[in-house]
């Protein structure tokens, strides 16, 4: 016995992280599993990935999938931008979104029309769970999700300090009290062991966050919140295409703003959840509170004017074939830095991520193990080397500065999720990313890592 999994041409290609660690596993030991050539695509939404329009999704180099945007020829030291604008979309990608919104534009369906629930039950497909809002931004999106488990005036809800401000407002903006834990130190997401600790009478709902796209620990935290009857709304705005999105919660909130690894032309989100009822009082509350499928017809007192567009609905549907193949343009990037910057990490100089089945890959995060004079020092070496870097989030939600942070936050002590906030930082990791540009990034890190330590 070898010990070898069963037959690679047996497997099927889902579309989801896991199918795409294995094949980025696969292809980096320099097979071509017949799996990826013709695969047996599980979701009708992804059907249109490989066909002859398409690029395919693994040639036999990978020069096809990421020579976009090669480095500029002629220069000694080329620069390599964290994220350019102007490569959001891929040219294929623009084309799609251009004739999608002519076609909306040509027939009047600007804000509503049938490109929502088509786009709505695509989603829902996608990610395998029977419901879906599609909304105007994620931030609307979390709002409704909240409002729609019952969060409202002066309840509590409990929620990691590092995430974008989107998931504190979104608290905020029901008239809750965002209530922080610390987080486990490995995944950088909320910690399930110390979630009851924090639980009072007012504490109605959990919020873990899947931090640059990793999966927190839904199932942990999931079991400890329905042992004290609380409900639990995820913040999987950076996690689309995570196996196990949406499996330990009462609703999943995405985001597909431009700079997502599913990004549209402009704000837009969507919630999704398994519960009919959860979802119908979504609907209502997304739309001021109309019935579903009556118009002007209200069924509740109030409600949002949160639901996304039908021109950027059309847009979206167009575009969401793609989404594997650019989850699996990052995760590929991502082991390819993960090897090349190993040796940093065995020599106690970086923290690096493990690749793991769990994760999206929506941004590439490493630490500086020697602390955050350390992290600064190596950011402006790579800055001046014509490396762009960035930290995701410079704030904690605890240490803004507005009026409510004396009130709210003044004595948190968040130990591990400070020491990972001042020692992490970003490396350039998007869809348009080329490997002539990974490699530069990786010999500046080197370098970088090189001077600064002696």
């Amino acid at each position: 016995m070898t010990g070898r999994p069963p037959s690679l041409a047996a497997q099927t290609f889902t579309g989801d992280s896991q199918s795409i660690h294995r094949l980025v596993l696969d292809v980096r030991r320099g097979e071509i599993p017949a799996y990826a050539s013709t695969p047996a695509v599980a979701h009708r939404t992804l059907a249109g990935l490989l066909d002859a329009r398409s690029p395919r999704l693994l040639p036999s180099t990978t020069d096809s999938v990421f020579a976009r945007e090669p480095l500029p020829t002629g220069r000694r030291r080329p620069t390599v931008p964290f994220l350019p604008r102007t490569r959001l979309l891929s040219p294929e990608e623009q084309r799609i979104a251009v004739e999608c919104f002519a076609r909306a534009v040509a027939a009047g369906e600007l804000t509503s029309g049938p490109a929502v629930a088509q786009f709505e039950q695509a989603l829902a497909e996608f990610l395998g769970l029977p419901h879906a809002v599609a909304t105007s931004s994620g931030t609307d999106a979390l709002i409704i999700a909240l409002r729609g488990v019952g969060v409202g005036p002066d309840d509590e809800v409990i929620m990691p300090a590092n995430s974008f401000a989107a998931t504190e407002n979104a608290v905020f903006a029901c008239g809750a009290v965002p209530v922080l834990v610390d987080v486990d130190p490995e995944r950088h997401t909320l910690d399930p062991t110390l979630v009851e600790a924090a639980i009072t009478p007012r504490t109605r709902a959990v919020l873990p966050v899947h931090l640059y796209g990793r999966l927190a620990d839904a199932a942990g935290v999931h079991r400890v919140a329905r042992e004290h009857g609380l409900r639990v709304v995820e913040d999987a705005c950076q996690a689309i295409g995570v196996a196990g999105v949406g499996r330990y919660a009462d609703a999943t909130v995405l985001s597909f703003n431009p700079y997502k690894n599913f990004g549209l032309t402009g704000k837009a989100g969507a919630v999704l959840t398994g519960d009919s009822e959860l979802h119908a009082r979504m609907e209502r509350l997304a739309y001021h509170g109309f019935a579903p499928g009556e118009k002007n017809v209200k069924s509740d007192v109030w409600g949002f004017n949160a639901k996304i567009d039908n021109s950027t609905a059309t847009v979206a549907t167009g575009l969401l074939p793609g989404l594997t193949l650019n989850n699996y343009r990052r995760a590929f990037l991502a082991h390819r830095y993960i090897d090349a910057l190993a040796d940093l990490g065995t020599a106690g100089q970086l923290v690096l991520p493990a690749f793991t089945e769990d994760h999206a890959w929506h941004l590439f995060p490493v630490r500086a193990a020697a602390g955050e004079a350390a992290r600064d020092a190596l950011r402006a070496r790579l800055q001046a080397d014509g490396v762009e870097t960035d930290i995701y989030y410079p704030v904690l939600t605890h240490h803004q500065p507005t009026p409510l942070r004396e009130k709210l936050f003044a004595g948190v002590s968040l130990p591990r999720t400070e020491r990972l906030n001042a020692t992490v930082f970003h490396l350039p990791l998007h869809n348009g990313l080329s490997v002539t540009e990974q490699d530069r990034v990786i010999e500046a890190l080197h370098a970088a890592v090189h001077a600064t330590a002696h």
